[in-house]
């Protein structure tokens, strides 16, 4: 299964918003999360999370404003600017870490720098694990990895991602781990993941293509 292309490095700002924002993979992109909803989650009450919150809403703004109105210098610009702003925050903890390392790995991938933005996803999972974002974030470290071809590093971001209890695109995680372990010529443990996806959620579009495989491998001799 080939995954979607990204846009260019070149591309608009509102191109790498709007096209990457989606999740990764199914129109994989990166995730970059509002601060009222953010703010909903986390019930912040301290004035310096509120202060640090409110200067990444800034810097997102400024990234993200009037985005389809600009050449492609501005757009590298902003990145870079919006990189700058966001650095003394990356080592945050909780929502401010969360939001700040998302924001860069999102700028990041949009780059094609996904040493960079694996990292930033797993410092954003890593700031508050009981967060809804953990498992988002877990499934973008995932694509990151299989980009820079750390295939046994992805499957196991991905089996993360999928073990988060109601995370909305387990069953798509979950297919990908299996995915990977076939493109490592791992078809055992492919074919138990595989198994696992249709076992989990049948009547999925995921199960129903994992079911698929199984059959091909089978008539392949990969499996028994």
């Amino acid at each position: 299964m080939s995954k979607e292309k990204k846009a260019t490095a070149n591309a608009k700002i509102e191109d790498f918003i709007i096209k990457n924002r989606k999740i990764f993979i199914c129109g994989v992109a990166v995730l970059v999360v509002a601060a009222v909803v953010v703010c909903t989650v986390f019930a912040i009450s301290d004035s310096n999370k509120k202060k640090d919150l409110a200067s990444i809403d800034s810097i997102e703004y400024s990234y993200v404003a009037k985005s389809g109105e600009i050449e492609d210098d501005e757009a590298a610009s902003r990145q870079a600017k919006a990189e700058e702003t966001l650095a003394p925050y990356l080592s945050k903890k909780n929502v401010v870490g969360v939001r700040a390392n998302m924001l860069y790995a999102d700028i990041a991938f949009a780059k094609k720098d996904f040493t960079k933005a694996l990292d930033c996803y797993l410092k954003a999972a890593n700031a508050s694990k009981k967060a809804y974002t953990y498992a988002e974030c877990m499934y973008n470290a995932g694509v990151c990895a299989e980009e820079l071809s750390k295939n046994d590093d992805a499957v196991a971001y991905y089996k993360a991602a999928a073990d988060t209890e109601d995370f909305y695109l387990a069953s798509h995680a979950l297919f990908n781990a299996a995915r990977v372990c076939e493109v490592s010529e791992n078809y055992s443990n492919a074919a138990e993941l595989y198994q696992k996806t249709v076992d989990s959620y049948s009547g999925y579009d995921w199960a129903n293509l994992s079911e698929s495989r199984l059959i091909d491998l089978k008539a392949k001799g990969k499996i028994d």
